[in-house]
């Protein structure tokens, strides 16, 4: 863990910041004491290194609600040990975009906390905090990614791994890396330009990716990057460099942050509460559930970290500009119609509709050893579970209206939202089961299409 300095320095740190009387960062304080005192990460650690997929394999990982596929056609007709490899396979896709989230983190983490030290000595701590959180981050995305893959080797074997799909579309297009690049040059250029006279504030763990010409987590699919909705590359470059360029920005980083945290609890919060209902009843207890478990409460400081940032601290910092409040909208605005915005039918507590990821995961596991069925066979079932209402929608929308209802909680207490974020305008409007089946429909159709040019 940490030594004894680092205790001190915060102890330095409290005596400063309540002389101040600045509430929030004596609450930060406490809360980076509780975690350093907390054995949540190494729990996982130890988890994550004896984990065998064939001593859990014959265990729900959590209720059979949080499983892929729930409440379709399909899993009606699924067999018992069908039913269990899709209340795993859940965990899986679930985890692996929790994965690519923190992944992100890492870097946004790190960033910001250079931003925010900027503002003086009292704000050391937090990002020793942060640092901290990104440790825990690096061995939750290890245990993660080593379940993932033993379950999918498991059930799907090797082909689970293979992208076949998109082998015919990976050709380089010259044309369009230019534009690409160009365009990664402007949305520097534009923080740069209208943070002018806050280079004080620049971090330096930003300052140096920029210096190496190197992309900062660009290539994951998680909650902050969004490139599974087809954006621009770039943007995440764009987004990093004003949250690394000013603390207000840094802090709006955290705002989204915490929306990522209440989406996170929203699922796993019942599996941390099926892990409690084993223990009582003295039954086996599989190991992701116990990961869950852990990471849920490792998660807890997390997420008070990234409310009193987001809710709280920009109120103590300098006055922000027009500029700083329109890029933290637009970025909440972003996150809604990423994210939140779309009910899914076939993964439970999803809200960015059918991707085409998740399309190609599907087919794939319908054709696997678990189902075996042909293409034609695997694009019927498909057709039935996206474009046409079942009680797997249903379950979402609850997901999605509990959600919505702790967001909307959070957001009103941050005034500089547009009405628009406030009132997750965007989030509300993809509570419809109407417009999820005739958008789902639609990207089935493209995806047919694409399959049958493939096979042709």
């Amino acid at each position: 863990m940490f030594s004894t300095n680092r205790v001190s320095d915060i102890d330095q740190s409290v005596n400063r910041s309540t002389s101040q009387g600045n509430t929030v960062l004596r609450i930060l304080e406490k809360n980076y004491r509780n975690n350093l005192d907390s054995d949540y990460t190494e729990r996982i650690e130890k988890l994550d290194k004896n984990f065998k997929y064939s001593s859990n394999s014959n265990h729900y990982w959590s209720e059979p609600e949080l499983s892929l596929l729930y409440g379709t056609p399909l899993y009606e007709a699924a067999s018992p040990s069908q039913k269990i490899a899709l209340n795993h396979l859940f965990w899986v896709v679930v985890y692996k975009t929790i994965a690519d989230s923190e992944v992100e983190i890492t870097h946004y983490n790190l960033i910001t906390a250079g931003s925010l030290t900027a503002m003086g000595a009292d704000y050391e701590t937090i990002a020793h905090q942060l640092e901290h959180e990104t440790d825990q981050e690096r061995s939750h995305i290890h245990a993660f990614y080593k379940v993932s893959y033993q379950t999918q080797k498991a059930l799907l074997g090797k082909q689970a791994f293979i992208d076949s799909l998109n082998k015919k579309s990976s050709k380089h297009n010259w044309g369009s890396l230019e534009f690409a690049n160009y365009q990664s040059f402007v949305l520097e250029f534009i923080p740069k330009m209208m943070l002018k006279g806050k280079e004080q504030y620049n971090s330096p763990y930003l300052r140096k990716f920029s210096e190496e010409n190197k992309p900062i987590s660009t290539s994951t699919n998680g909650f902050f990057n969004g490139l599974r909705v087809n954006l621009p590359q770039s943007l995440p470059q764009f987004f990093a460099f004003n949250w690394g360029s000013s603390p207000f920005l840094a802090c709006n980083y955290y705002t989204v942050r915490y929306l990522a945290n209440l989406a996170l609890k929203n699922y796993e919060h019942k599996i941390h509460m099926y892990c409690k209902k084993l223990h009582k009843q003295n039954q086996f207890v599989p190991v992701p559930t116990t990961i869950s478990h852990y990471h849920f409460l490792d998660e807890a400081f997390h997420t008070t970290t990234s409310l009193f940032l987001a809710r709280d601290l920009h109120k103590h910092l300098p006055e922000s500009g027009a500029y700083e409040k329109f890029v933290a909208n637009v970025k909440v605005y972003m996150t809604q119609c990423q994210n939140l915005s779309q009910l899914s039918g076939v993964l439970p507590n999803s809200f960015i509709g059918v991707s085409s990821f998740l399309m190609v995961y599907i087919y794939k596991l319908l054709q696997s050893p678990l189902f075996g069925m042909s293409a034609v066979e695997a694009l019927h079932w498909m057709e039935k579970c996206l474009c046409h209402e079942h009680d797997g929608f249903h379950v979402n929308l609850k997901f999605h209206q509990r959600l919505l209802s702790d967001i909307r909680n959070f957001a009103a207490q941050i005034d500089y939202l547009w009405p628009v974020n406030r009132e997750m305008r965007l989030m509300a409007s993809g509570a419809s089961i109407d417009r999820a089946i005739s958008k789902n429909a639609k990207a089935f159709k493209e995806f047919s299409r694409s399959v049958s040019r493939y096979q042709a």
